[in-house]
């Protein structure tokens, strides 16, 4: 009887042990649904994928116009889904995924946006970065922006291109008190376009 009440503290111990964060599950939706997949596509699959499999809350899916480029009344040539879903420990978060369609070898714009209801610690979620991500990204140490955190992708970055990043915007500033939001970036510019120059790395 002792044995037995001995191997299931244990694994009440482990469960504990393994148990995740609102962070580290912040972090690794972000990882899981939008950095792994290899295409824009991809990312909308994987999106889809896991909100069946964890059952997420569907709150939106339609064409749009490409987010955060200052244009709702423009052509609706993205798609974007998202969904409400729970962080452990009962707090509620918000996913939006968008991608361009059609995606084309010299235009990408995917954007992942994790938005959590409560205010996460920017340690933790700076800590739960590093852990996931290790080495496949480095830190922006320019000094750029004084209100968000960012990384590059190491394999891109070495190709002079950073506009694939993990963005970390604390809002401390002009939105200070709103909770921060984790986001994940591929964007592609036609070589032409004035907007190819903000995916080129900092020195």
């Amino acid at each position: 009887m002792r044995f037995w009440a001995t191997i299931i503290s244990a694994q009440i111990l482990a469960t504990v042990a393994i148990a995740q964060t609102p962070s580290e599950k912040a972090v690794s939706i972000l990882n899981e649904v939008c950095t792994a997949p290899n295409s824009s596509e991809a990312v909308m699959a994987a999106g889809e994928k896991t909100a069946v499999k964890e059952n997420w809350k569907l709150v939106r899916s339609e064409a749009a116009p490409m987010p955060f480029m200052h244009n709702e009344n423009g052509v609706k040539n993205s798609f974007i889904s998202a969904w409400e879903l729970n962080l452990p420990g009962g707090s509620r978060a918000r996913l939006y995924v968008s991608v361009l369609r059609p995606e084309r070898p010299d235009f990408k714009y995917t954007v992942c946006l994790v938005q959590p209801e409560i205010d996460l610690d920017g340690d933790d979620l700076t800590q739960s970065i590093d852990r996931q991500f290790g080495s496949a990204v480095t830190k922006d140490m320019s000094g750029r922006f004084k209100d968000e955190k960012s990384w590059f992708f190491v394999a891109e970055q070495s190709k002079g291109n950073c506009g694939k990043e993990i963005l970390l915007a604390l809002h401390q500033l002009s939105q200070r008190g709103k909770p921060k939001t984790l986001t994940f970036t591929d964007f592609v510019y036609p070589s032409d376009w004035p907007a190819a120059e903000s995916t080129r790395c900092p020195n």
